[in-house]
């Protein structure tokens, strides 16, 4: 059962720097904090990730799968597994467009399916938690920075 889910927030920062913050994977476990561990396996020419690892706790277990991004800079960053990981399916993406006060409207966009039995209760619950950690980490990284 697969569960999907938009959220939008607005960012105080410019959208390079925010383009720039959300495409660091190698430092997303230093505001998202459910990631325990990833590494990079392929770069474009001017050094983005092609394809990482993660594993990250997802409360009743940690899972590890591999992400391919496709980027649209500075516009949006998007993913999707490979099969093969602990999970069926997961993709999403990040939308950045430059707001009238000069930050940065986000909107993330996700869709999972654990392939394996979850409640579907549990799994919305998951789901928002994610886009929730991703936009309000993010948010909090560029807004520090």
């Amino acid at each position: 059962m697969a569960y999907s889910g938009t959220s939008r927030i607005d960012i105080d920062a410019p959208l390079e720097e925010v383009f720039a913050l959300a495409t660091d994977v190698e430092g997303f476990g230093a505001w998202i904090k459910d990631i325990r561990e990833v590494e990079v396996l392929g770069r474009t020419k001017d050094g983005l990730a092609t394809a990482a690892r993660m594993r990250v706790d997802v409360s009743i277990r940690e899972v590890e799968y591999i992400l391919d991004y496709e980027y649209d800079r500075p516009n949006g960053v998007s993913w999707s597994s490979r099969p093969g990981g602990d999970i069926k399916s997961l993709e999403g993406s990040y939308a950045f467009e430059v707001n009238d006060d000069g930050g940065t409207d986000v909107t993330y966009t996700l869709e999972l399916d654990p392939g394996f039995p979850v409640p579907g209760f549990l799994l919305k619950r998951a789901t928002k938690h994610i886009t929730s950690a991703a936009l309000s980490g993010l948010k909090a990284r560029a807004e520090d920075a």
